[in-house]
């Protein structure tokens, strides 16, 4: 049910957040919802040495930030509606953030591209960031597929 008229996609800039972009695009006019399009930094890991010549870690953040920034306005212009952009820093698991911004909206619907990319080792350790924002997210999930997946699966 679409209370609050806001719509949440995650993204990491791959092809398939794009695509879960351009489905929330599709939802947001059926529900004249907004379209809130998150991309979370993960915290910048500062280490000491002599060796290595760095710039201080606020320099390098704020780089990444502004870089993130750049890239999702860049990314949002193709579309023909509007989003919000949004990109934040966490030290802690994205998928958690993510729940967390989606509680804090609050979000109707969490959008979500599926990489299917990660070998069956690291899956089986860690899992994907779509499965854990699925099991704790505040609200409903559309969990989008990959090209390639839904050929396999269609074919």
């Amino acid at each position: 049910m679409i209370r609050h008229n806001k719509i949440l996609v995650p993204i990491d800039f791959s092809e398939q957040a794009t695509e879960a972009i351009r489905r929330a695009g599709v939802l947001a006019k059926q529900f004249d919802a907004e379209v809130h399009v998150l991309h979370v930094l993960e915290s910048s890991v500062y280490f000491e040495t002599d060796m290595v010549s760095i710039p201080p870690i606020n320099e390098i953040n704020h780089a990444a930030h502004e870089g993130a920034v750049h890239r999702l306005r860049a990314l949002t212009e193709q579309f023909d509606f509007d989003v919000l952009t949004h990109v934040e820093e966490s030290a802690s698991d994205p998928a958690r953030y993510i729940c967390g911004f989606a509680e804090s909206l609050p979000a109707d619907l969490i959008v979500i591209g599926r990489h299917g990319e990660k070998g069956m080792i690291e899956h089986m350790l860690v899992g994907s960031t779509s499965e854990r924002v699925v099991a704790h997210a505040p609200c409903s999930v559309l969990v989008t597929m990959p090209h390639d997946l839904l050929e396999v699966t269609q074919g």
